[in-house]
């Protein structure tokens, strides 16, 4: 984790000049801080009425104060006092929540609920008022100041952390350590210890801008660090009075402030999706102006000649800057086609691109992910220029989709008869009057009871939810239906029984299919043609009989090989 935290913070930083930008003003803000009595030989504290309120000027770069004290030389050395206390409590919230947090997600029963409630009841006061009160009862000073910090602030990464221990603790490498009678201190510190370690560093990062902010609270509060020693909040305190007549002496201490937070959020982002290997983004429509378009995409009746679906020459690059991983190639002139009442089998081993090529044939391809060359066709309607409200025209009512994972296409809180009304009413493809009939009958098209619209997912099995899924897909009568890996989680008889509902569905419905899979089986038992895909590159297509029987490139064959049970030369019959 440590290594590929700061090899995708480095790779990150590389490409971002706003990030790099903040990070060298943030670092000659704190280098000039560290270095303040190298840097000024004024004295912070030192008096002089004669220069009272002076402005900025080439011998004071920031102005004086009401006392004549030079402002740029408060303000490093206020700097070095304000860094100093929040790094300090940083590392004490940080180990007593890590060690309070490891111990109850460890041990859990008793000691897991005994913190639990401690952490709840700190938790129920407001940080900021909790941590006035501890300060005032103490009576100021820096101690008082990192002890109040850190009393109010160790709660909440306690949580987190049990949280991820309770992850890690079920992991097989822990297991396998207790069974073999390994330490429990080991097990802590080398096991589920140096596996926080991510998460840890991104929640330092995060909540050192709170920190300070906390901190210049409780010193503009007059419960800090006490005059005349400069800290950062005690300087917009005493500044506060004299606004109106000496803005430089509220501006120094509120831009360093400003500036330290928003470096230290800032790059406490980059470092969480360095932690998760990616960049978090949303669909690109929620964040871009609106702009007017000429005509959106319709949804027509499909014509019986057209391709449903048409892969030209497409190729998808990681094209983000802020992704460690900008300008890999994912696919490369990728191209084929799905006809009407045709079933496609897209072969491929796992990051082959299969669910690359299905996300793009429905509008769902996200940053860092880009559609660099040729064209997605649906119906020989170009999709390159489609908005996020494009797709939802289309999505649903002409083309569906069925996920590998049925629960996470179904909602825990909603009955399936809900469910599948709901997918109805979104499109208009079925008039009110006659949806309930519409739901009795597909229901009974996947084979479901009627009383399944009323229950919810939990309490199916998986193929039924499987059957569920497919049945939403089917409801609106689309033309063109994606089936990403349906059968994985599945047992192999009801993956038998699901395959041969989704030729029979497309049979009857007339339905054009891109079944995705990487199981050569479950595509000889649906697919009239197969295209396989090895690193983004299609390497073979042709009639499954034709492919199967008498594969041409080498990698098809070892494909073939590698099935359980086959000889050197493998029949369509005996797969």
């Amino acid at each position: 984790m440590p290594d590929r935290l700061s090899r995708n913070l480095s790779a990150a930083l590389r490409r971002d000049p706003l990030g790099c930008v903040l990070l060298a003003l943030v670092g000659a803000l704190v280098l000039l801080c560290v270095l303040a009595p190298m840097v000024t030989r004024s004295d912070p504290t030192a008096t002089d009425f004669a220069r009272m309120l002076t402005p900025p000027s080439a011998e004071n770069w920031l102005g004086t104060d009401d006392f004549g004290r030079d402002v740029f030389t408060r303000l490093l050395f206020g700097g070095r006092t304000s860094l100093a206390v929040a790094v300090v409590a940083v590392v004490f919230v940080m180990a007593i929540g890590i060690v309070v947090g490891i111990v109850a997600g460890y041990f859990g029963g008793a000691v897991d609920l005994v913190l639990g409630k401690l952490i709840d009841v700190l938790l129920a006061f407001p940080r900021l008022v909790l941590a006035i009160a501890v300060a005032a009862l103490m009576g100021g000073g820096i101690t008082s100041l990192i002890v109040a910090i850190s009393a109010v602030a160790w709660p909440a990464y306690a949580r987190i952390l049990r949280a991820f221990t309770l992850q890690v603790a079920n992991e097989g490498y822990v297991q396998a350590a207790r069974t073999l009678g390994t330490p429990v201190w080991r097990i802590l510190s080398g096991h589920v210890a140096l596996n926080l370690i991510g998460p840890i560093l991104v929640l330092a990062m995060l909540d050192l801008g709170n920190l300070i902010l906390a901190i210049s609270a409780l010193s503009f509060l007059g419960l800090g660090v006490a005059p005349p020693t400069p800290e950062w909040g005690s300087m917009l305190n005493e500044g506060r009075a004299l606004m109106e007549i000496a803005p430089w002496l509220v501006l120094a201490p509120g831009m360093a402030i400003f500036l330290v937070v928003l470096s230290a959020n800032y790059f406490a982002d980059i470092a969480r999706d360095s932690t998760e290997g990616r960049a978090v983004h949303g669909p690109s429509d929620w964040i871009a102006l609106r702009r007017p378009v000429a005509a959106p995409a319709p949804a027509p009746p499909i014509p019986d000649t057209a391709p449903l679906l048409a892969f030209e020459d497409v190729t998808v690059d990681v094209v983000d800057p802020r992704s460690p991983y900008c300008g890999r190639r994912i696919l490369h002139q990728v191209r084929f086609t799905v006809g009407p009442r045709e079933c496609v089998g897209l072969i491929g081993e796992s990051g082959s691109g299969k669910s690359t090529l299905a996300m793009l044939a429905m509008g769902l391809t996200r940053p860092p992910l880009a559609l660099t060359g040729g064209a997605v066709r649906l119906s020989g309607r170009d999709t390159a220029a489609w908005r996020w409200d494009d797709w939802r025209r289309v999505r649903g009512a002409a083309v569906g989709l069925v996920n590998q994972d049925p629960l996470s296409a179904l909602n825990p809180v909603l009955t399936i008869g809900e469910q599948i009304g709901e997918v109805m009413a979104a499109h208009d493809a079925v008039q009110p009057n006659a949806r309930a009939a519409r739901l009795r009958e597909v229901v009974d098209e996947v084979g479901l009871p009627a009383s399944v619209v009323g229950r919810y997912p939990h309490e199916l099995s998986g193929g039924m939810r499987q059957r569920v899924v497919i049945a939403m897909a089917i409801v609106n009568r689309p033309a063109l239906l994606i089936a990403d890996e349906p059968t994985t989680a599945l047992d192999v008889s009801t993956q038998r029984r699901i395959l041969d509902l989704i030729r029979d569905l497309g049979e009857h419905y007339g339905l054009g299919v891109l079944f995705v899979s990487h199981d050569l089986r479950v595509i000889a038992r649906v697919a009239d043609r197969v295209v396989i895909l090895r690193e983004g590159r299609v390497v073979e297509t042709g009639a499954t009989a034709a492919v199967f029987t008498a594969p041409r490139e080498p990698y098809t064959r070892a494909l073939m090989v590698a099935i359980p049970g086959q000889r050197r030369r493998p029949q369509l019959a005996e797969v």
